[in-house]
């Protein structure tokens, strides 16, 4: 890749980039033709793959989201703004609810207004979560459903998303929301205080796994999946993303935890799944996907069963030495 093909491509700053998501959204850009500026503050000691790194249309910047100097001067140039960076997790935003509200509201809120004040960035698209549904069992959720969050968490993300997409008329970046569902699968910053990611590690390593209740709903999808749903809203005609919501994810992968353990068991032969009864979980609900699938074309392209079996056979490789250690969870 030469330096003025380089020049040539569009240029994408994404905010959080070495995450979990992170990474693969990066990957995703570069791969669609632009060039990615990545801000992370490296909270978790993680380092950009290979893959990134040796890439010459990626750059890495260390640094906060919250520093507003550095952000004042990152948003000067790139016409695609993605904002990833959050502590994310109930308990990692409970231990400092201070430190989480300036993280996941108020530096968000910030960098828009910068971008704002350039108006060199077209559109800011926005990794929020369906947790902001909150617990509704027996119901569908789409796009317009009211709101219920019931963590700090979604609460903030759901702050975010009103403020965010109320763009004065005629100014840029305009707004794109992405509601994510849990993720799932392989990622370079690799997670195990995820539904399945975790489960399939306690099937792997312990040969048991334990669901509580296993009657409460979660939509699922794969990291990689809702990386190129970032694509897919970079790279849609403006008038069909701007101030939109979208919820990322497939009616397919909508499972009861009772299923996914039974999956995951079956998967993993000589595991023992053990149901135990638990405290009702506050994030209960079915989410509907057909928006992002016929405005943007986007479709998950990974079964469950298959990223259950690609952490199955990572943690029996022995890609992950310490598959407990404390760098592969948020809090």
């Amino acid at each position: 890749m030469t330096e003025d093909t380089l020049k040539h491509r569009p240029e994408a700053l994404v905010l959080g980039g070495l995450g979990y998501l992170g990474q693969a959204v990066c990957g995703s850009l570069i791969r669609g033709g632009f060039r990615v500026t990545c801000l992370d503050s490296r909270l978790h000691g993680q380092d950009a793959s290979p893959e990134l790194a040796g890439n010459p249309a990626f750059t890495l910047a260390e640094g906060d989201i919250r520093d507003m100097r550095l952000m004042e001067r990152l948003v000067r140039s790139p016409e695609l703004i993605i904002v990833l960076a959050a502590l994310v997790g109930e308990a990692a935003c409970d231990r400092d609810p201070e430190e989480t509200l300036q993280t996941n509201l108020l530096a968000p809120l910030s960098v828009r207004e910068a971008a704002l004040h350039h108006g060199r960035a077209e559109r800011l698209v926005f990794a929020s979560t369906d947790s902001c549904y909150g617990k509704r069992p027996g119901e569908t959720l789409y796009e317009d459903s009211p709101l219920k969050p019931v963590s700090l968490y979604a609460s903030l993300k759901a702050s975010a998303e009103e403020r965010l997409l109320d763009c004065p008329r005629g100014r840029f970046p305009k707004t794109v929301v992405l509601r994510l569902a849990t993720l799932y699968g392989l990622a370079p910053r690799m997670r195990f205080d995820l539904a399945a990611n975790l489960l399939t590690r306690e099937a792997a390593v312990k040969r048991k796994l334990t669901v509580f209740s296993g009657e409460q709903w979660r939509p699922l999808v794969h990291v990689r999946d809702a990386a190129e749903a970032f694509l897919a809203a970079a790279s849609a005609p403006l008038r069909t993303v701007a101030g939109e919501v979208f919820n990322v994810g497939t009616n397919g992968q909508n499972v009861r935890f009772r299923e996914l353990g039974e999956l995951i068991a079956s998967l993993c032969p000589g595991s023992e799944l053990v149901f135990q009864p638990g405290e009702p979980d506050l994030r209960d609900y079915r989410v509907d996907f057909t928006k992002i699938r016929e405005n943007l074309g986007w479709e998950a392209s990974t079964t469950l069963s298959d990223g259950i079996g690609e952490i199955r056979d990572a943690v029996l490789g022995g890609l992950f030495p310490d598959p407990y250690s404390p760098a592969y969870r948020n809090s």
